[in-house]
């Protein structure tokens, strides 16, 4: 990797003189609240700092000892980089559509798919890896092999721990850990800004998620799902078993959030019942510090630490042609013992919303007092 560190200060110099590095408070796609955003589009319009990123991620590729037949950019940032690299050095590329065409040939993957032969993933940025992952299924799927995938900047946020639980070894050119480094040294941020991008760095870690549906841990520092960072509730079905309620807690439980299970779903010929039920039932019991109730029809514990909250509520029972079964708020909440309505379209679809908002909750208020006998 000497050639790629000799060069990588003039290089992280001259992407910070093109605005590619900003600094502020921004929100990401996660919906996180950065205090950094990373744009490295505009190097299109600057050939050679786009000649320059391509030849140093193909030096990491040969550096690493990397085989490959193919190249592949994730759309869309990493297709131009992609181009240069295979033009230079006469290597077949690939490209990936994001959505497949509609007419002509309506393929998902252009170029010449030989299966069986490996080809290498070059992208711009990798924060949880999700992006490279959808690129990986997809060449996958035309047959190909995919073991490695070179990276510019990795944001150390779980994506190389996320990639190498699927089988895939991220190679990247520069941490960000690293980038704040340089720049701090050529005066270009200040120790202050360094500090609030490695703590975000810290407490914003996404999990992967291995073959068998339980979350991975990535670090022993503060970790962060984007329904940490939004919500205070997450809700899960059990059919993984209670490893994604271990590992939903091991986010969760820090940040003080909880989980909902869903043990009954409210459409006709629903499976979610009988011994699906109880299993959702012993699994919220066994994890009873971090799963606080249910997705229920109705009441399926007596334990009074536990809620349960039912959707599928209209003010008039009925259904729909696609199965959906509604029940009133006086059935949900005084017959069969839910403490909380969940109503979609009853109010989405009211001419007056705030005015159906209320109706519901006096409707189910008066239905829980009538229960208690008040």
């Amino acid at each position: 990797m000497a050639v790629a560190r000799a060069a990588l200060g003039p290089l992280v110099t001259g992407l910070y003189d093109v605005q590619a590095f900003k600094f502020g408070d921004f929100v990401l796609k996660s919906g996180l609240s950065s205090p950094i955003y990373i744009d490295l589009r505009g190097i299109v319009s600057r050939p050679r700092l786009l000649s320059q990123v391509a030849d140093i991620l193909f030096q990491t590729a040969q550096n690493a000892g990397i085989s490959f037949d193919t190249v592949c950019g994730v759309p869309y940032t990493a297709l131009p980089l992609a181009t240069v690299i295979c033009s230079t050095n006469q290597i077949p590329m690939l490209i990936r559509r994001k959505e497949t065409k509609d007419y002509g040939t309506k393929r998902l993957v252009e170029g010449t798919i030989n299966p069986g032969e490996t080809c290498l993933i070059i992208e711009d940025v990798v924060t949880s890896g999700s992006s490279v992952l959808e690129t990986v299924e997809v060449l996958q799927k035309e047959g190909l092999k995919v073991t490695d995938a070179i990276v510019l900047l990795d944001r150390e946020q779980g994506g190389k721990d996320k990639l190498q639980a699927h089988g895939i070894r991220l190679h990247s050119v520069c941490t960000l850990s690293k980038m704040l480094e340089i720049l701090e040294q050529q005066k270009k941020v200040d120790a202050e800004t360094v500090g609030r991008v490695k703590r975000f760095i810290q407490e914003n870690v996404f999990v992967a998620a291995n073959h068998n549906g339980s979350p991975l841990s990535i670090k022993e520092a503060p970790k962060e799902l984007s329904f940490g960072a939004r919500a205070d509730l997450v809700n899960a079905h059990v059919v993984p078993g209670s490893g994604v309620v271990k590992g939903l807690q091991e986010v969760g439980l820090p940040l003080h959030r909880g989980c909902l299970l869903i043990a009954e779903m409210s459409s006709t010929g629903s499976l979610a019942t009988g011994d699906y039920t109880r299993a959702a039932v012993r699994m919220a019991e066994e994890h009873s510090e971090f799963v606080v109730g249910f997705i229920s029809g109705s009441r399926v514990s007596m334990k009074p630490e536990f809620l349960h909250l039912t959707p599928g509520v209209q003010l008039e029972a009925g259904g729909d042609n696609l199965g959906q079964q509604y029940n009133s708020p006086q059935e949900v909440i005084g017959k069969r013992g839910s403490d909380i309505i969940i109503v979609g379209r009853g109010i989405i679809s009211a001419a007056d919303r705030l005015e159906a908002a209320e109706m519901y909750r006096k409707a189910a208020w008066e239905a829980y007092l009538s229960r208690l006998g008040v």
